[in-house]
């Protein structure tokens, strides 16, 4: 066994061999009446040099010298030894201290720098400790941070742990339950990324089950879209110790797009969004991948017009890829029964079907082939449509090239370039100094992630639920955010859609359309969740079941996901209609 193995092997074997040493000197003392008094044989091994004249010479010396050896020498090398052993744990992220009220960082992917300091841009007071667990070398994360995070502040509160977020031993050594908020973010190019900030997630849920001395207040982020659906679709309620949001990278940034406009043009891009407008809006994603999806389905969800009510425009999404055969079989069997309902290339709903105000198509071409380019023409030079296009590939080089040799008739017109670059955006944004190029808006970056109105949407989603459950346009604020958090996920995501949608489009649009607008959003959403329209006859039995019996039966219908609102506005009961109406009257004065 090595003399080192440990701080505490080190000090029992020092602590022996002194017992040792005093113990033989002694006896020997004793034996050969040496004439040292107790105290003289301390005094000679543990203060090298000493020496008694009234003693035995050459038996001091020897005492005096295995003393300086075990005292002095090996003393000095245990304490070297264990601050290099301390240093070095330091710098592992081995060492464990004590937290409260902190920000606890589970991972620490592209998102980090960009998460913790989101959380300090309006003002808010600094936390205790800031701590970081992650799977990385410790030392090497810690010199990350240090480097991109310029607030003095903020870099002398981190903390970098080494540790596995999914281990409850882990969680629980980094004091999750007493944390102020927990961001479950997860590692960089992970393949198991989502599974592991599930099993995270599941360990905080039974920890609030248990028991905590606060509210776990976590926010989650999941990579896949299929992730994100399996949580819109949770609906059993979490534990009362677990507040619980659910984000996804490519969708926040389509949100920041889409939603929050941050510096990018609009898809309406007229100032008041009028029921007399010829134009439609067009959306052209090019490249089949989750980053398309997610700016295709986030428009889905708040690319709704009322000159669709008043002139029949629909909104059109167009994707473009030269595989692009797979990923529309893709769309159309995850989400059969939006498509069933919406146009498609050549496909149109039944007439009593046919009320979606979306129009989607599919081109199966390379970006850079004739036909696409002509089309890109045409439709830059169409003065009824309002045209964006989003190149979304995975290889950032190829949709800055795409966008700088886009058609001459697309930057002459000025149409949006929207150029997906989730690594940087340095390249992409230094051709804005240019004329030609002032059209391209590089978005995506991983590093620029943090959607800093988030909070705020929270709590305009709060009150949408509140005055949609009340019926009634003026809530208690104290009574909004309690109820909120008893509410299933499913519900809390449809809410953030309606108030996504409210925020973007509504306010911009005269009052008498908002109800309708509203039916169709969540005609939308319902449909890409899996929900189904309902045979006419079996819609009208249940609309006229007294409002007990009424709603027992939705509660039955939801798991087989059929809902009998899932048919045109027209057709609408008038407390349906007056529920819409509420509720947006109640979005309205938020805003307002």
């Amino acid at each position: 066994m090595a003399f080192s193995a440990g701080k505490g092997k080190q000090i029992l074997w020092l602590a022996g061999l002194v017992l040792l040493l005093f113990a033989i000197a002694f006896l020997c003392n004793f034996a050969f009446h040496m004439g040292l008094e107790t105290l003289d044989i301390f005094a000679l091994i543990f203060s090298p040099g000493e020496f008694r004249n009234d003693g035995h010479a050459i038996f001091q010396v020897i005492v005096n010298f295995v003393g300086l050896v075990l005292v002095s020498t090996v003393f000095i090398s245990l304490l070297s030894n264990a601050i290099e052993n301390r240093a070095e744990a330091f710098e592992r992220g081995l060492v464990r201290y004590k937290f409260t009220d902190h920000l606890l960082f589970l991972g620490a992917d592209e998102m980090l720098v960009d998460t913790i300091e989101g959380q300090f841009r309006t003002g808010a007071k600094l936390p205790s400790a800031i701590v970081v667990l992650t799977e990385q070398q410790a030392v090497k994360v810690r010199e990350r941070l240090l480097t991109a995070i310029q607030d003095k502040q903020i870099r002398k509160r981190l903390v970098v742990l080494y540790g596995d977020r999914t281990k409850r031993e882990q969680l629980l050594s980094v004091y999750v339950k007493e944390a102020q908020r927990v961001f479950i973010l997860g590692e960089p190019n992970e393949s198991d990324h989502d599974t592991k900030n599930t099993l995270c997630l599941n360990e905080l849920r039974l920890m609030a089950e248990e028991g905590t001395p606060r509210v776990i207040d976590c926010y989650m982020v999941c990579d896949s879209l299929s992730t994100l659906r399996i949580m819109q679709l949770q609906t059993e309620p979490l534990p009362k110790g677990l507040h619980l949001t659910v984000t996804n990278a490519l969708e926040s940034w389509a949100q920041r797009i889409l939603v929050n406009q941050d510096g990018y043009p609009k898809l309406y891009r007229k100032e008041t969004i009028s029921p007399d407008d010829e134009e439609y809006v067009h959306l052209v994603l090019v490249g089949a991948t989750q980053m398309a999806f997610s700016l295709g389905l986030t428009a889905a969800h708040t690319a709704h017009y009322p000159n669709y009510i008043t002139k029949g425009k629909r909104t059109k999404i167009t994707l473009i890829d030269r595989k692009v055969g797979l990923y529309r079989d893709f769309l159309l069997s995850h989400y059969e029964s939006l498509f069933r309902l919406s146009r498609h290339d050549d496909c149109i709903p039944p007439k009593d079907f046919d009320f979606m105000d979306l129009e989607w198509q599919f081109i199966e071409a390379d970006i850079d082939s004739p036909n696409v380019r002509e089309s890109l023409k045409t439709w830059a030079q169409d003065k009824g449509q309002m045209l964006t296009i989003a190149y979304c590939f995975d290889d950032i080089k190829a949709n800055l090239s795409a966008a700088l040799y886009a058609p001459d008739e697309v930057m002459t017109a000025q149409i949006p370039l929207l150029v997906y670059q989730p690594t940087h955006d340095a390249l992409a944004a230094w051709t804005q100094q240019f004329t030609r190029y002032k059209n391209i808006y590089p978005f995506g970056m991983r590093q620029d992630c943090y959607d800093k109105t988030l909070r705020q949407r929270i709590q305009w989603a709060m009150a949408a639920n509140e005055a949609y459950e009340d019926n009634a346009v003026k809530l208690n604020p104290k009574r909004i955010r309690k109820g909120w958090h008893d509410l299933k996920l499913a519900i809390q995501f449809s809410n953030m859609y309606s108030a996504n949608y409210s925020y973007a489009v509504l306010r911009h649009v005269d009052k008498k359309y908002h109800a309708e607008l509203e039916h169709q959003r969540w005609l939308t959403e319902r449909l890409l969740l899996g929900y189904k329209a309902m045979d006419k006859k079996e819609r009208i039995r249940i609309e006229q079941l007294p409002e007990a019996e009424k709603w027992k039966e939705m509660e039955r219908l939801d798991p087989y996901f059929l809902h009998p609102n899932i048919q045109p506005f027209n057709e609408l009961t008038p407390e349906s209609v007056h529920k819409d109406e509420v509720m947006t009257e109640c979005m309205m004065a938020k805003f307002n």
